[in-house]
């Protein structure tokens, strides 16, 4: 028996991290859409600044293209994270394998909260009330396109490993 283990055994990360990916740039990709039809004039280059103003603040809009750069690897390094929180979970908490779409629905809630009450307080963003159709399109983005997609690519994993623990092909 070989103590290197198999290609398939080494590529199980390989669906959580595309699951954040993907879940990340439908989230993003949202934004562009919805806060740029909600407010003319808002394109992705101000989301992606206004991403990136938690850490730099209000300089964020006036330093250079960089800005840009930054506010989109915040953006992908916090699905990232949410993939993985999610997924070392899931291998826990087997009701999240088992029901994905309820679990990734409460998930994408849980996300929308903690970054509402936790990171942009701690950031520095200006805060501020949003208005409620903001909150319904962000709370729609967070369950349909974050927390559902990171559930299920976390589904697809976890199902494999815990079939392969069992030796069920």
């Amino acid at each position: 028996m070989s103590a290197t283990p198999s290609g398939s055994q080494q590529l199980h990360w390989l669906p959580v991290a595309l699951g954040g990916l993907f879940a990340g740039a439908l989230d993003l990709t949202f934004a562009f859409i919805f806060y740029g039809y909600r407010y003319p004039g808002t394109g992705p280059a101000f989301i992606l600044r206004t991403i990136a103003s938690g850490v730099l603040g209000h300089e964020a809009f006036t330093l250079g293209v960089w800005t840009l750069a930054l506010g989109a690897a915040l953006h992908f390094f916090i699905a990232q994270c949410a993939a993985w929180a999610f997924y070392l979970a899931s291998r826990w908490l087997g009701v999240l394998r088992r029901g994905p779409v309820s679990c990734g629905a409460a998930f994408g809630v849980a996300m929308y909260l903690v970054m509402h009450l936790v990171v942009l307080p701690l950031s520095q963003v200006r805060p501020r009330v949003p208005p409620v159709a903001d909150v319904v399109g962000e709370l729609f983005s967070h369950v349909f396109l974050f927390g559902i997609v990171i559930a299920l690519a976390v589904a697809r994993v976890t199902t494999t490993e815990v079939r392969r623990r069992a030796g069920v092909s």
